[in-house]
C-alpha cells in the first residue's frame, strides 16, 4: 500500500523528482554560499600580513622592523607592494619567509611571471634584484601580485606609510570588523532564499498528497498509517535530495574556485566545508520536511480538507517583528559607541528582525490589500481571487514569499553596491592629461627641478616634465605649465590647486589664479611627466619617478583616472562585486520559488479547480484568476520591500563607515524588470498546471 500510495502514478513520480530537485538546488546552494564565505574569510586571513599593525616611528629602536604598505599599478593591474627593513634579530618577521635585504626583492609567481615578460625599464627596475619567490601559502590567490622590497630603515621610514611594525597578522578582511559584519549579513541575506526553496519544495509535496491522506482515513486507516506515509515521502525525498545537493557541492567546488572576486580567482582547498556543517545543513533540511509532513498528515485528521479552508485573519502583531528590526538599527545608529557588545551582534540581529519581519509580515499586509480589492472586485475571476485571499491571506502570501525577499535583498545589495566611490563623485575638470603620471615628493624633501628634468630626459616616451610647488599651505604651479596641461585653460601666471594635483575636489574650481607673486624658494611638491600616451611610456615614465630619489612611493605613481578608480579601497570594490553576483543569484533563485510555490498552491486546490472546470468555467478565466492572486499580494507588499531594502542600506553603509549611498546600481533595475518577467512566467506555466490539473480524469470522475 504504501509503494502504490507514494509511487502509484507518472504524475506522481514528476511530483517527487520535483521535490528532489528543489531540495538538492536548495541544499547544493547553501553549501556552496557557506564555502564562498570560508574562502573569502580564509583568503583574506592567509595574505594578512600584506597589511602589518604599525605604531608610530617615534617608538622605534633598532631592535624594530619597519615596514610601508603602498599599492603600485602596472598596465592597469594593481600590485601590492611592502618595503621592508628588518635587523636580524627583529621580533617582528614576515610568517614563511626571510626579508630581502635592501635592494633586492621577493615577487609572487604570477608578478615573476609578469617581470619576465616585460622589459627592465617598465617594471623590474621599480624593485631591483630579484632573490626569490613568495610562496603560494602566504598569497590570497594564484593571480595575486605582491612584492616585498628590502630596504634600510632609514629609506623605509622616509615613507609617508612606514612604522614599526607590531604584528603581521591583522586577521579576516584586513582586521575590519565592518566588512566582517558585512560578509555576515551578505551571507545571511542569500541564504533566505535557499532555505525559502527547500521550504516551497517540501509544501509542494504535502499538498499533492493531502486528498489520498484524507481518503485513507476516510476508508478508516488508522493516524499512525497516515503520518508513516507522510514521514515516508517526506523523509525520502529530503534525504535524496539533501545527498544530491552534497554530491552537487562537492561537483562544483572546482568550478566555484575558478569564479574571480576582485580580479583574483579563489583556491579550490579554501572552499572547504566542515562535515559538521554539511551534515547540519542536510540534517536541518530533512527535519523540516519531517515536521512539514507531520503538520499537514495532522491537519488531513478531520474533514477540514475536503471542505473550503479558512484562515483566522492575521492581526497587527505580526508586524511586530518588523517594528523591532527598525527600532534596534536607530538603536545602533544613534549608540554605536556606546553599545557594551560588538556591533556585529546588533547589526545582523537588526538585518535578521527586518528580513524575517518583512516574510512574517506579509500575510497581513496581503489580508489588507485583500480586503480592499475584495470591495473593488466585480468580474467573476476578480471576486473568486478576492475571496481566496482574504480567506487565506497566509497561503495567498506564501506563493509571493520568496519574490518579496528576494526584492528586498536585491535592494539591499544593489544600494550597498552604490556606496563604492566613483570617479563621478568628482565635479572639477581635470588638470593632469591622460598621458601623464604624477609623483608626490617626500616631506621635508628639496630636489631641484633642473636634474629631474636631465634625468627624465634620458626616459624615451617622456615628452615633458612639470612640477607643482607647495609653502606648506598651497599648493601651486606656474601657469606656462598650468596651460600645457590643461590646454591652455589657465591665464594667470601663477595657478593655485584645489584637491591636489589630480584635481578631485568635489566642488568649485580645479585651478584659479594665486594670491602669491612668485615660486621662488617653495620647494617642488609633485612631478609631473607628460608622455606619448603609449602604455609603454607611461610604464616606463612611472617606474623611473618611482626609482628617483626624494619621491615617496609609498604614495604611488599615478594617472589621473588610475587614481580616481583607486580612492575607492580594495575590499569595498571587492564587496560591491559579490554584491552584484549576489543580486544574480537571488534573481534566478526567485525564478524557481515563485513556479514551485504557485504550483504547490494550484496542487493544494486541485477539488475546487476541478468543480470550476465542471461548471463549465474558460480556460482563460484561470489564467486571470492566477494573475489576481499572484500580483495582489506581490503588490501589497512591493513598494514596502524596496524601502526596507533601501533603509537596510542606509544603516548598515552608515553605521558602519563614513560613507553615504547614491543611486543604485543599475543592477537593480535589471533585476526588477527580470522579476516582473518572472512574475509573467510563473502565472503562464501556473495556468498550464492548473488547466492539466482541471482537465484530470481523476479529479473530475470523483466529483
Amino acid at each position: 500500500m504504501l509503494r502504490l500510495l507514494i509511487f502509484g502514478t507518472r504524475g506522481n513520480w514528476v511530483r517527487l523528482a520535483g521535490i528532489v530537485v528543489g531540495v538538492a538546488i536548495g541544499v547544493l546552494l547553501a553549501l556552496l554560499l557557506v564555502a564562498g564565505a570560508n574562502a573569502l574569510e580564509t583568503r583574506d586571513i592567509r595574505s594578512s600580513w600584506l597589511q602589518p599593525a604599525v605604531n608610530d616611528l617615534s617608538t622605534a629602536t633598532t631592535d624594530d622592523t619597519i615596514a610601508a604598505r603602498s599599492d603600485d599599478i602596472f598596465g592597469g593591474e594593481r600590485i601590492d607592494r611592502l618595503d621592508i627593513a628588518a635587523p636580524a634579530h627583529a621580533q617582528a618577521v614576515l610568517p614563511g619567509m626571510e626579508v630581502p635585504t635592501p635592494g633586492t626583492y621577493k615577487a609572487s609567481p604570477a608578478l615573476t611571471e609578469l617581470i619576465k615578460n616585460t622589459p627592465s625599464t617598465q617594471l623590474q627596475d621599480r624593485y631591483g634584484e630579484q632573490v626569490g619567490t613568495i610562496p603560494e601559502s602566504l598569497l590570497a590567490s594564484p593571480d595575486s601580485l605582491v612584492v616585498v622590497v628590502g630596504g634600510t630603515p632609514e629609506g623605509v621610514s622616509a615613507l609617508l606609510s612606514a612604522g614599526v611594525v607590531d604584528s603581521f597578522y591583522a586577521g579576516a578582511y584586513g582586521g575590519n570588523q565592518n566588512y566582517q559584519t558585512i560578509a555576515l549579513v551578505g551571507a545571511l541575506a542569500v541564504l533566505i532564499p535557499a532555505f525559502l526553496l527547500v521550504a516551497v519544495s517540501t509544501t509542494l509535496g504535502s499538498a499533492a498528497r493531502a486528498e489520498r491522506w484524507q481518503t485513507l482515513r476516510t476508508i478508516g486507516a488508522p493516524r499512525k498509517l497516515v503520518k508513516r506515509v507522510a514521514l515516508a515521502e517526506a523523509a525520502g525525498t529530503a534525504v535524496l535530495g539533501a545527498a544530491l545537493g552534497v554530491g552537487g557541492f562537492f561537483a562544483l567546488r572546482p568550478l566555484l574556485a575558478l569564479l574571480p572576486v576582485a580580479g583574483e580567482r579563489l583556491i579550490a582547498d579554501d572552499l572547504a566545508v566542515s562535515n559538521t556543517v554539511v551534515l547540519v545543513v542536510a540534517v536541518a533540511v530533512v527535519i523540516g520536511a519531517v515536521v512539514a509532513a507531520l503538520r499537514s498528515a495532522r491537519r488531513t485528521g478531520s474533514s477540514a480538507t475536503s471542505q473550503a479552508v479558512f484562515e483566522a485573519a492575521p492581526r497587527f502583531a505580526r508586524v511586530i517583528p518588523l517594528l523591532a528590526g527598525l527600532g534596534l538599527f536607530f538603536l545602533v545608529k544613534t549608540f554605536a559607541g556606546q553599545i557594551p557588545v560588538p556591533l556585529v551582534i546588533p547589526i545582523v540581529a537588526s538585518f535578521a528582525l527586518i528580513a524575517m519581519g518583512l516574510l512574517i509580515a506579509g500575510p497581513y499586509f496581503t489580508w489588507l490589500t485583500g480586503t480592499w480589492f475584495a470591495r473593488l472586485a466585480q468580474a467573476g475571476d476578480a471576486v473568486i481571487a478576492s475571496r481566496r485571499i482574504v480567506r487565506t491571506p497566509r497561503a495567498g502570501f506564501r506563493s509571493v514569499a520568496g519574490l518579496v525577499a528576494a526584492t528586498f535583498l536585491i535592494s539591499v545589495f544593489a544600494f550597498s553596491a552604490s556606496a563604492s566611490g566613483s570617479a563621478g563623485s568628482y565635479t572639477s575638470e581635470p588638470l593632469l592629461p591622460e598621458n601623464a603620471v604624477a609623483a608626490n615628493v617626500k616631506l621635508d624633501t628639496d630636489i631641484a627641478g633642473a636634474s629631474v628634468k636631465e634625468r627624465l630626459s634620458r626616459v624615451s616616451g617622456i615628452t615633458s616634465v612639470h612640477f607643482t610647488y607647495t609653502d606648506g599651505e598651497g599648493i601651486y604651479i606656474a601657469g606656462d605649465d598650468a596651460r600645457m596641461l590643461t590646454n591652455h585653460a589657465f591665464a594667470g601666471d601663477i595657478g593655485e590647486l584645489t584637491g591636489g594635483i589630480y584635481s578631485l575636489a568635489p566642488d568649485g574650481p580645479a585651478l584659479h589664479e594665486a594670491t602669491i607673486s612668485t615660486l621662488d624658494g617653495l620647494r617642488i611638491n609633485d612631478i609631473i611627466a607628460q608622455t606619448d600616451s603609449r602604455a609603454p611610456s607611461i610604464e616606463e615614465a612611472r617606474t623611473a619617478l618611482l626609482t628617483f630619489e626624494g619621491v615617496d612611493r609609498s604614495a604611488g605613481v599615478w594617472t589621473r583616472a588610475e587614481h580616481v578608480v583607486d580612492t575607492d579601497s580594495d575590499l569595498a570594490t571587492q564587496f560591491a562585486e559579490i554584491g552584484r553576483l549576489a543580486i544574480v543569484l537571488v534573481t534566478f533563485l526567485t525564478a524557481a520559488v515563485l513556479a514551485i510555490a504557485t504550483t504547490a498552491a494550484l496542487y493544494d486546490r486541485k477539488r475546487t479547480l476541478s468543480l470550476l472546470q465542471l461548471m463549465g468555467m474558460p480556460r482563460n478565466t484561470l489564467a486571470r484568476i492566477i494573475s489576481w492572486e499572484t500580483l495582489v499580494p506581490l503588490l501589497s507588499i512591493l513598494a514596502p520591500a524596496v524601502f526596507l531594502g533601501w533603509f537596510t542600506a542606509y544603516m548598515l553603509i552608515t553605521s558602519l563607515s563614513s560613507r553615504s549611498l547614491s543611486w543604485p546600481d543599475s543592477l537593480l533595475g535589471i533585476a526588477l524588470a527580470a522579476t516582473g518577467l518572472m512574475v509573467v512566467v510563473s502565472i503562464l506555466l501556473a495556468a498550464r498546471v492548473g488547466n492539466t490539473i482541471m482537465r484530470s480524469s481523476e479529479n473530475n470522475r470523483r466529483e
